[in-house]
């Protein structure tokens, strides 16, 4: 019999709604009521599953913080050995966030991690809490041991765990692959997986893990970190005040292919050029995404990526702001230095980077 552990963490699948359909958290009882769904479920889908329940918290996700990541990872590992599976129900706000430092932290990982939630409270009309909870059932049962590590099954995705991206507040389908084709599947009738996009997902993990031991685990993560949208007449001392501040990282939303204003040295235009040379001098990391919602941030288009570059500056190139962020926490808080981080900031560690974006 195939073993699923369901922990219950909060989110709108977990919360009541008042009288004008606003979530909001209250004593959690739905670990329970939806494995006793789920087992039932099995029992008339003739599976040989059996779930249980471990609730862990109860947050609106937009309350999610690392400690609350950790606490995921913990769980995982003190039961890795007891089940085959692991299903997370997680508010939607910041399920990304949660799928992409999961992703990180769970090195070698050989059973998959399913995070799922709703749009509509579970037992409220029209909720859709039904129909991912049966969705991230099928999966696992579907492919038992040919899946493993995170990821997230909501609406009609099923998306490796670095590349979830919330895209839509209301409507069902709220989730999809971050600025790749390559999903790990799709939801209707049948399941269709991606065979290509989950065998890449699964070279990643490798060597799967057969024990607790066998893991990979980094579970701290350091937050202090700036993130930063560029706008035109942006000055270039405030990553001084930031730094000065305690701040050991920064995520920058620059324009184009990851070009901050920065100009050729000697130039009379005002540029941010100070503010980048004070970053480097004082190896603080600094990755550049761009605004450009369908943009990779590759900074070797035009010469003010290129310039940022030469001054430390690293590209993200198309990796996801929930991806990101987590990245260089996760780097941090492992404690790896200047030097390292650059380095590593621009490698595939959980197909984060598509390698048809690197260059």
């Amino acid at each position: 019999m195939k073993k699923i552990l369901l922990m219950s963490v909060g989110g709108t699948i977990s919360q009541e709604q008042d009288k004008h359909h606003v979530a909001k958290t209250s004593e959690d009882k739905t670990a329970d009521a939806f494995t006793v769904f789920l087992n039932k479920l099995v029992e008339e889908w003739e599976m040989d599953i059996q779930i249980d329940a471990k609730p862990l918290m109860n947050k609106d996700s937009s309350n999610i913080i690392p400690s609350d990541w950790k606490l995921m990872v913990e769980t995982v590992v003190e039961n890795y050995e007891k089940y085959d599976a692991f299903l997370i129900t997680h508010g939607t706000n910041t399920l990304g966030y949660t799928c992409a430092a999961l992703s990180f932290a769970l090195g070698r990982i050989g059973k998959p991690v399913v995070l799922t939630g709703s749009q509509i409270s579970f037992g409220h009309p029209g909720s859709d809490a039904v129909v991912n909870l049966e969705n991230a059932i099928r999966v696992i049962g579907e492919y038992k041991s040919e899946i493993a590590g995170v990821m997230a099954v909501f609406g009609s995705h099923i998306i490796t765990g670095p590349r979830v991206k919330k895209k839509t507040e209301f409507e069902y389908d709220a989730f999809t692959t971050f600025s790749s084709k390559a999903s790990l599947g799709r939801i209707g009738n049948l399941l269709k997986v991606n065979r290509e996009a989950l065998n890449a997902h699964m070279k990643f993990l490798e060597p799967h893990a057969q024990f607790a031991t066998d893991l990979d685990i980094h579970a701290d993560f350091d937050m202090q970190i700036a993130s930063l949208t560029e706008f035109p007449g942006m000055t270039a001392d405030i990553f001084e005040y930031l730094v000065n501040d305690g701040i050991k990282g920064i995520i920058y939303r620059a324009t184009g292919a990851g070009d901050p204003n920065i100009a050729p040295v000697g130039s009379p235009f005002a540029d941010l050029r100070q503010g980048f040379e004070y970053l480097q001098k004082n190896e603080i990391p600094i990755v550049i995404t761009t605004q450009a919602p369908d943009g990779v941030a590759s900074m070797d288009v035009n010469e003010p990526g290129v310039m940022a570059r030469k001054l430390g500056a690293i590209p993200s190139y198309d990796m996801s702001i929930e991806a990101m962020t987590t990245k260089l926490a996760w780097l941090l808080g492992r404690g790896f230095t200047y030097k390292d981080i650059r380095s590593m900031m621009i490698q595939s560690f959980r197909g984060e980077i598509s390698e048809i974006q690197r260059r």
